[in-house]
C-alpha cells in the first residue's frame, strides 16, 4: 500500500498534526480544552485538502499565542482553604502565574502570599502558549474556508 500522494508532499503538517491529535484526545479525557489542538492537529492532518494559507495560519498562530497568553491573564482564580490556605492564579484555561501562603488566619495567609510574590509555572505557560497558538490557527482556517466557500466565488 503507497502512501497518498498529497500527504506525503507535505510531511510537516502531518508530523505536527498526528502528536497534536493524539495529545488532544488524551486531554480532552481531562478538560475540554483538548478539543482544541485535536480539531487543530485534523487541520493541519489535512491541510493538503483544506488549503489554506500558510502565512495567514503563522500569523494567526502567533497572534493567538501571543493575545491569548497575555489577555488571560486578566482572568484571576482566588481559593481560600484548608485552616488557612490562601492562593492566587492567573492565565487560562491553563494557569501559569501563581502566589500562595498558609497561615493561622485568613488574612495573614494572604498577606503572606502577596509578600512572596508571583511565581510561574514554566509547563502550563508552555501549554497556554501552544493552547493559544493552535486556537489562533484554528481562526484563520476556519475564516479561510468560510471566505472561500461564500456564494459568487
Amino acid at each position: 500500500m503507497t502512501p497518498d500522494p498529497k500527504i506525503a508532499d507535505h510531511p510537516v503538517p502531518v508530523l505536527i498534526g498526528a502528536p497534536s491529535c493524539a495529545a488532544g484526545v488524551i486531554a480532552v479525557v481531562f478538560t475540554p480544552a483538548g478539543l482544541v489542538p485535536l480539531a487543530a492537529g485534523l487541520a493541519l492532518v489535512f491541510w493538503h485538502r483544506l488549503r489554506p494559507s500558510a502565512a495567514g495560519s503563522a500569523v494567526g498562530a502567533v497572534a493567538g499565542a501571543a493575545a491569548g497568553t497575555f489577555g488571560t491573564l486578566a482572568v484571576r482564580t482566588e481559593k481560600l482553604c484548608c485552616m488557612f490556605g490562601w492562593s492566587e492564579s492567573r492565565g487560562g484555561p491553563y494557569a501559569w502565574l501563581s502566589r500562595s501562603g498558609v497561615a493561622d488566619t485568613p488574612g495573614a495567609a494572604r498577606e503572606l502570599a502577596v509578600a512572596a510574590g508571583w511565581r510561574p509555572d514554566v509547563v502550563h505557560l508552555l501549554m497556554d502558549v501552544a493552547f493559544w497558538a493552535y486556537a489562533g490557527f484554528l481562526i484563520v482556517v476556519v475564516a479561510g474556508l468560510a471566505w472561500r466557500a461564500r456564494p459568487g466565488r
